[in-house]
C-alpha cells in the first residue's frame, strides 16, 4: 500500500539523528581525531596535556552512532595515540606499551559507556515520544498529532506555489458508551476501544485517511486532499462499521456512532483545535438532532459563541438587577374574572437590550446557574405578590420552576423559608413544572411536590401533552392544576387533532379533580370553544399580553377579581389542609 501523508510525516518526526548526520559525523570524527593527534605531535608528543582533547571526537562519535561507535572511536583514538606517538618528539622518548595500552582502555571505555548513555537517553525519549503523540491504548495518533500534522496540511494549503487542497476532518463519537462502561466495568474499556479502532482503520486506510484517538470513545479522521462527496462517503461508511455489536467478554455489546465534519480552507482559516472544535460541534448537533451526521455550519457556531457568552454575563445580570417579572393573566371562563397571574422572567441587558428566556434559561439548566436564577425569581415574585396584595389583589402568582431545582435537596426548604419571611400565606404561590421534571428521578421529585403541597402551595402540570406524559405518575403527583400547551389550543379550530387533543385533556383534568388552564387563546372563537369544553381558565394573547406589575395592577382592577382564592392567614390555610387530608 502506498504510503499516505500521514504516514509520510510521521515517519520523518520519529527518525532520530537523520542519515546526512550520521554520514557528516562519519567523516568528521575521523578528520578531528587526526587533527588532534597532529596537534599533540607538534606541541610535543604525549606528555602534553593536549592529548586529552581526543575525548571530543570520542564522545561525538558515541553521539551519534552509540555504543558500537562509541567503542571503535574509542579503540581508534587509542591508536592513534598509542605506539606510533612518542612520549617527546624533541627527544624522541617512545611511550611505555602500559601507558598508551592503559589510556586506549580508558577512551575505549569512555566511549563504550557514552554511547551506551546516549542509545539509553535515545530510546527514552522516543518512548516519550510514542507517548506524547499516540494513545497508550489503542497505539493511534492522538490530539496532539492530529493538530501538528492539521498544521503542516494548512501550511501546505497556504503555500502560494501549492495546488488548491482541502484538508477534511470528521469527528466520531459513539452513542451508547459510557452506559455500555458503566454496565460491563473498567475492565472492558480497553478491548472495546481497540475493536473500535480497528473497525475504524479498516474503513480509513482505503480511502487514505488517518484515525486519531482524541479521549475515550472520541476519534477523529484527517482526509487530505479529498471531495467533500468522498469525504461524506467515508463518514457514512465510518458510522456504518460502528453499527455493528461489538464482542466483549462473549456479551453482545452496541454502541452506535455521530459525527461531525468540518474542513479547510473553505472555513475560515484558524488553528487546527479550532478545525477540530468545529467539527466536534458539528458532531454534538447530529447528536442532538438524531441524525448521524452533520457537517459544520458557521451559523451554529455564532449561536453558540452567542449563547456561552449570555451565560457568562447571567450571573453579573443577577447581581445587577437587570431582571424584571411581567405577568400574564388567567381569567376565569365562566364569570370572565382573573383568577391569577403567571410571573414571566424578563432580561433588560444594556447593551443587547431585551433577551428572550429561551435564549438562557436552557442553558442556565444545563447549568447550577439555574439555582441562582430561580432564587431570584422567586425573591422577586414574593416582593410583587406582597404589593399585589397591598392594592388589594389576593390571586395567586404561578411562578416555573426548573426540573434541577427538585433535584436539589434543600429546594423546598429554601423555598419555603422565603415564603415564610415574605408573611405571605403559601398558597399565594403557584409552582409550574413540566412533565420532563419527573425522568430525572420520579420519587425524589414527587417527595419534594408532597414537602411543598403540605406546606399549603399550589401545583400545576404546564405544557402539558408535550413531555413524557405518564398516568401512572400524574395520579401520584399532588398537583392542584393541569396547563394545557399552547402547541395545542392555538390551532384547535383549524386542525382537528389539536382540538380533540384539547378537549381530551379538558376531560381528563375535571376526571381527576384538577383545574385546567388553557394557554395559547388568541382569540374570541378559542375562548368560546374552551368554554364549551368545560375548560376552567384561560391566557394568551386573546385576554391579555404580559405586561410589567404596575400594567397588570391596572389591568386587573379594571377586569375584576374571582374572590375568595386565597385564604388570608395561615390558619385557614393549615384548616384547608388537615381537610384535605
Amino acid at each position: 500500500m502506498a504510503p499516505t501523508p500521514f504516514s509520510t510525516w510521521s515517519h520523518a518526526r520519529s527518525q532520530g539523528i537523520p542519515g546526512g548526520w550520521r554520514l557528516a559525523g562519519a567523516a568528521a570524527v575521523p578528520l578531528l581525531m587526526a587533527l588532534v593527534a597532529l596537534i599533540v605531535y607538534e606541541t610535543g608528543g604525549t606528555s602534553t596535556a593536549y592529548l586529552n582533547f581526543i575525548l571530543i571526537p570520542v564522545l561525538l562519535g558515541a553521539a551519534l552512532f552509540g555504543l558500537w561507535g562509541g567503542l571503535a572511536f574509542g579503540l581508534l583514538a587509542g591508536l592513534l595515540l598509542g605506539p606510533f606517538m612518542p612520549l617527546d618528539t624533541a627527544t624522541g622518548a617512545a611511550q611505555p606499551a602500559l601507558n598508551w595500552l592503559t589510556r586506549t582502555g580508558i577512551y575505549i571505555v569512555l566511549g563504550g559507556f557514552s554511547g551506551w548513555l546516549f542509545d539509553t537517553l535515545r530510546r527514552h525519549s522516543e518512548r516519550l515520544l510514542e507517548q506524547a503523540y499516540n494513545n497508550p491504548v489503542t497505539g493511534l495518533p492522538n490530539r496532539e498529532s492530529l493538530e501538528q500534522y492539521a498544521r503542516q496540511l494548512m501550511h501546505q494549503a497556504d503555500a502560494p506555489q501549492a495546488a488548491a487542497t482541502r484538508v477534511f476532518v470528521i469527528s466520531l463519537q459513539m452513542d451508547n458508551y459510557p452506559d455500555s462502561i458503566g454496565a460491563l466495568g473498567f475492565a472492558a474499556e480497553r478491548p472495546l476501544l481497540r475493536s473500535i479502532a480497528e473497525r475504524l482503520q479498516a474503513v480509513a486506510e482505503p480511502a487514505g485517511a488517518t484515525v486519531f484517538h482524541i479521549h475515550d470513545d472520541h476519534f477523529a479522521l484527517i482526509l487530505p486532499h479529498r471531495s467533500r462527496k468522498e469525504t461524506l462517503a467515508v463518514t457514512r461508511a465510518a458510522i456504518e462499521c460502528l453499527q455493528t455489536p461489538f464482542e466483549v467478554f462473549e456479551i453482545p455489546v452496541y454502541l452506535g456512532a455521530h459525527a461531525g465534519v468540518s474542513s479547510f480552507p473553505f472555513h475560515e482559516q484558524d488553528e487546527p483545535t479550532r478545525l477540530l472544535t468545529k467539527a466536534w460541534m458539528a458532531m454534538h448537533e447530529a447528536s442532538h438532532s438524531g441524525r448521524r451526521y452533520r457537517s459544520y455550519n458557521r451559523r451554529s457556531n455564532e449561536h453558540s459563541l452567542y449563547t456561552v457568552e449570555l451565560l457568562g454575563e447571567l450571573q453579573s445580570a443577577l447581581d445587577d438587577g437587570q431582571l424584571s417579572l411581567h405577568y400574564q393573566p388567567k381569567v376565569n371562563l365562566a364569570s370572565d374574572q382573573v383568577m391569577g397571574l403567571e410571573a414571566l422572567l424578563r432580561w433588560e441587558h444594556p447593551v443587547r437590550g431585551r433577551i428572550a428566556p429561551d435564549q438562557f434559561i436552557p442553558s442556565a439548566e444545563r447549568t447550577g446557574l439555574i439555582h441562582s436564577l430561580t432564587d431570584r425569581v422567586l425573591d422577586l415574585a414574593l416582593a410583587d405578590i406582597a404589593r399585589l396584595r397591598a392594592e388589594g389583589l389576593d390571586m395567586p402568582v404561578s411562578v416555573n420552576i426548573s426540573a434541577r431545582n427538585f433535584l436539589d435537596p434543600g429546594f423546598a426548604d429554601r423555598l419555603l423559608e422565603k415564603v415564610r419571611v415574605s408573611g405571605l400565606p403559601p398558597c399565594a404561590l403557584e409552582l409550574e413544572f413540566t412533565e420532563t421534571a419527573l425522568m430525572a428521578d420520579p420519587d425524589e421529585v414527587i417527595r419534594a411536590l408532597r414537602r411543598l403541597t403540605e406546606a399549603g402551595l399550589e401545583l400545576a402540570i404546564d405544557d402539558f401533552g408535550t413531555g413524557y406524559s405518564s398516568l401512572a405518575y400524574l395520579k401520584r403527583m399532588p398537583v392542584t392544576t393541569l396547563k394545557i400547551d399552547q402547541a395545542f389550543v392555538r390551532q384547535m379550530l383549524e386542525h382537528p387533532v389539536d382540538e380533540q387533543i384539547t378537549r381530551a385533556s379538558i376531560s381528563l383534568a375535571r376526571d381527576l379533580g384538577l383545574k385546567v388552564v388553557a394557554e395559547g387563546a388568541e382569540d374570541a372563537a378559542t375562548l368560546a370553544r374552551l368554554r364549551d369544553y368545560g375548560c376552567n381558565a384561560a391566557q394568551g394573547y386573546g385576554i391579555a399580553r404580559p405586561m410589567p406589575l404596575d400594567a397588570i395592577i391596572a389591568w386587573a382592577h379594571d377586569r375584576g377579581l374571582v374572590p375568595g382564592l386565597c385564604p388570608e392567614t395561615d390558619e385557614r390555610a393549615a384548616l384547608k389542609r388537615a381537610n384535605n387530608r
